[in-house]
């Protein structure tokens, strides 16, 4: 039997808040950081995690990502541990 996780659909378009604990994946490594910076709208919004970068700083992370390289929860986050292309890059 697969495993399922099922979310309430409020909880999927809600906004992310500041100090949020959120699940990404680096080279197949399960990892959580705080999201911070939050700039935008419900609809469409950007933020960082804090601590998490790439050559020219902080990296900008679009809402769109989430439940794609972002998660909400350890356990949907090791579902897709296996899949590079659900992984955050993280490149130069």
């Amino acid at each position: 039997m697969q495993n399922t996780i099922v979310y309430n659909l409020k909880d999927w378009k809600k906004m992310l808040k500041e100090g949020q604990t959120v699940y990404f994946i680096v080279q197949g490594i399960v990892m959580s950081g705080t999201v911070i910076n939050v700039k935008g709208n419900e609809k469409s919004y950007t933020f960082e995690i804090e601590g998490f970068g790439n050559c020219s700083g902080p990296h900008q992370i679009s809402s769109q990502q989430i439940h794609y390289s972002i998660f909400l929860d350890e356990k949907e986050a090791q579902k897709y541990k296996d899949y590079p292309t659900m992984y955050l890059q993280n490149y130069c």
